[in-house]
């Protein structure tokens, strides 16, 4: 067999206009130029020749040609490679040929990347009409006669409560009550009337799910009895299935009634429509939540969690379907591609993480092409990496708007500006997005990287309406984060903590765009020259409804209280006011603001009292407020004296609908809301009357206070 060894030289060959080098070989000491390696940049090469004379291909003396074919190199002249004649006489057809199945490549590429367009345009309206989930419905939180709405006053004196359904499957008999003990309605006249059509409509399908053997979930073996015993206990009592079928003609009793009110002579042709179940658009369903008296900071309404699934459809499931409903053919593709750039993924958890990777623009696109097509993470932590700030900004806008991440973690993460060097380095910070709201909080003191982390966030949020912060992330920064807040226009609610500057109030009352709805402080206003600020602030605001000062400890201030209040009582656009006090007393002048505020306005809706003594008066203020008040239906008491005859007149008020939450503690409130953090309190007790003993445990109040990030850069635990 001839031997064969490879020679650096080259053979020039020119094929049509293209002059190229190509290697030759030695074979039997003869330097070759072999056709199959011309062949390799022009496949229709059939021969060679010099000048006009073609080369013969080496032969034995018998004439049959040699394998491989080739011919002796010419170094120093130019061989040209030719075709066939039967080749060039059909060049015509064959360039015909080509051009045709480019023109059909190219119909195909244009038909994948208009489908492409569509799924993300779909994607974008979907993520940023359904933040909140869709399907619903209501019942009486006790059992009602149904009669009890023959009346028409008395149609919303019953406390309704609302609870959603798992998006599981597109089928109704498929579907189940979310794994949520429900949620109480305020203003349920109100609400009523709003949603009736759609409530209609969803009301059918419970009927059906009712119907087929309950609202839990169907055979689906493990995964049922996990949801199942998350569900709340009254939809799996099957003794309750007859009476909940009861509750639900009540509702559709009351629903015919306001459709009959709506449809009356002088009712509008548009109104009547409304009647017929028109399905809710994205802000509808966003006010749904002004509605619900939320007991709990987390904003994770029925504890769904969104999906987006692989042709670009936004749902909300429970955790047990959350990767079912998406997953498809190229998720373990996309899974791989994740983990060979350096990344890990816990199926079981779906959590991702990325350690120690210099994260580049090709492993950015990747992600953004599997997040965007269902690729479902729930959190994603990031440790020790580098990026470049444009592939930052693409891969947060796909993170926040077009993807399934509830939590984002960044940890020791190097942002690159466009000459490769380190602009900024996130030390540590923690996002976490639930239905409407992004909450951010940071861990270390580097003021300018928060800003400009914080200011990547907003400036790529699409859909998220409200803001969790802590103002002493940005303490001297407080320009920053004004010109932060304002570049988002989307945003209309402020939860922000440890607000005891001038300045941050500044930045969250001097809105250019003056968007500003709902406000909720904690940690904050524990300085006098803070609290008078904020009064002035307040009475200046034109936009906000909602003000939450429920914080872990009351306020005391005689004047503030006063001045909050009386400020309150004549604000034009402030409905709703959450407030914790302490130190309220026989006669002093806490309890005389607050009497005159129960009785004669409706704007307190959630009242927290602690350490107090509760005077008769005082409970018949309360009573008042209870009864006449439709936005008054929260109501604590920590560590007070109440007499026994007035603690039982509040309690009726609860057993007759009026208060939808009534509890008594004998402990401080930070007490009892660290037994709940840990687990300690029956949940199924938090709507009744509580009265509950236990001892202070000095490890689990510093537990509470590193949570709430009341001792955060004295312990260096970070």
């Amino acid at each position: 067999m001839a031997q064969e060894s490879h020679s650096r030289k080259s053979q020039t060959v020119k094929f049509r206009d293209h002059i190229v080098d190509i290697q030759t070989v030695i074979i039997n000491g003869v330097e070759c130029l072999r056709l199959r390696d011309v062949q390799l940049r022009f496949d229709t090469v059939r021969a060679f020749q010099i000048g006009i004379v073609q080369q013969a291909f080496l032969h034995d003396e018998h004439g049959n040609d040699l394998e491989p074919l080739r011919i002796v190199a010419c170094i120093g002249q130019i061989v040209e490679a030719v075709e066939s004649m039967k080749h060039s006489s059909n060049d015509t057809d064959d360039q015909l040929n080509r051009i045709e199945g480019k023109i059909d490549r190219i119909d195909n590429n244009v038909q994948e990347i208009m489908c492409r367009i569509a799924n993300v345009m779909r994607q974008m309206y979907q993520l940023h009409e359904y933040t909140t989930p869709r399907y619903f419905f209501i019942l009486p939180a006790k059992h009602s006669d149904i009669k009890a709405i023959d009346f028409v006053q008395n149609w919303f004196q019953t406390h309704y409560k609302l609870y959603f359904l798992c998006e599981c499957s597109h089928d109704p008999k498929e579907m189940h009550v979310a794994p949520h003990e429900g949620y109480s309605i305020k203003k349920g006249r109100d609400f009523v009337v709003k949603y009736a059509p759609y409530l209609r409509t969803t009301l059918q399908i419970v009927q059906v799910l009712l119907s087929v053997g309950g609202l839990v979930i169907p055979q689906l073996g493990n995964a049922a009895r996990v949801i199942n015993n998350a569900v709340p206990s009254r939809f799996q009592d099957p003794k309750y299935c007859k009476d909940m079928q009861q509750q639900l003609e009540m509702v559709d009793n009351l629903l015919n009634k306001v459709d009959n009110q709506r449809n009356h002579a002088g009712a509008s042709v548009t109104d009547k429509q409304k009647s017929e179940g028109t399905p809710l658009q994205g802000a509808e369903l966003r006010e749904i939540q002004t509605y619900l008296e939320l007991v709990d900071d987390k904003r994770s309404l029925g504890n769904l969690y969104r999906i987006v699934t692989d042709d670009g459809y936004v749902r909300w499931v429970c955790l047990q379907h959350y990767d079912d409903i998406s997953f498809n053919n190229e998720m373990n593709k996309y899974i791989n591609e994740f983990e060979a750039m350096g990344g890990k993924f816990d199926q079981k958890t779906k959590e991702a993480f990325i350690n120690q990777v210099n994260i580049t623009s090709k492993n950015v696109e990747m992600m953004c092409k599997a997040l965007g097509k269902g690729f479902n993470i729930v959190k994603l932590i990031c440790r020790e990496c580098s990026i470049d700030e444009d592939d930052l900004e693409k891969l947060l806008d796909i993170i926040i708007n077009r993807s399934s991440i509830r939590c984002l973690n960044m940890g020791s993460i190097r942002v690159r500006n466009f000459f490769g060097i380190t602009k900024y380095t996130c030390q540590e910070m923690v996002a976490e997005f639930n239905n409407q709201t992004m909450k951010v909080r940071f861990c270390n003191n580097n003021q300018e990287a928060n800003v400009q982390i914080l200011g990547r966030l907003l400036l790529q949020n699409k859909i998220y309406r409200s803001l969790d912060f802590s103002a002493s992330d940005f303490i001297c920064r407080e320009s920053d984060l004004r010109r932060h807040l304002q570049a988002n226009a989307i945003l209309t609610g402020l939860f922000v903590e440890h607000t005891n500057s001038i300045n941050i109030l500044n930045s969250i009352f001097n809105w250019k765009t003056n968007a500003l709805q709902q406000l909720k402080l904690t940690h904050s206003l524990y300085e006098s020259s803070t609290l008078s600020y904020f009064c002035e602030m307040l009475r200046k605001t034109k936009t906000l409804v909602g003000l939450d000062l429920m914080d872990y400890t009351g306020f005391k201030d005689e004047i503030f209280i006063n001045n909050l209040l009386s400020i309150l009582k004549e604000h034009k656009s402030i409905k709703y006011l959450n407030l914790h006090i302490e130190d309220v007393q026989p006669s002093n002048q806490k309890e005389a603001c607050l009497i005159q505020s129960l009785q004669h306005d409706e704007f307190i809706s959630r009242l927290c009292i602690s350490s107090s003594v509760i005077s008769s008066e005082f409970t018949k203020a309360l009573l008042h407020a209870g009864e006449k008040r439709n936005t008054f239906t929260y109501l604590e008491f920590y560590n007070c004296t109440v007499k026994k005859d007035d603690k039982a007149k509040l309690q009726s008020l609860y057993e007759n609908e009026s208060l939808h939450h009534l509890a008594f503690y004998e402990e401080p409130r930070w007490h009892v809301l660290l037994e709940e953090t840990n687990g300690s309190l029956n949940k199924g007790k938090r709507s009744s009357i509580i009265t509950d003993n236990g001892s202070s445990n000095f490890v689990q109040l510093v537990i509470l206070l590193l949570r709430e990030n009341l001792i955060r850069t004295e312990l260096n635990i970070f």
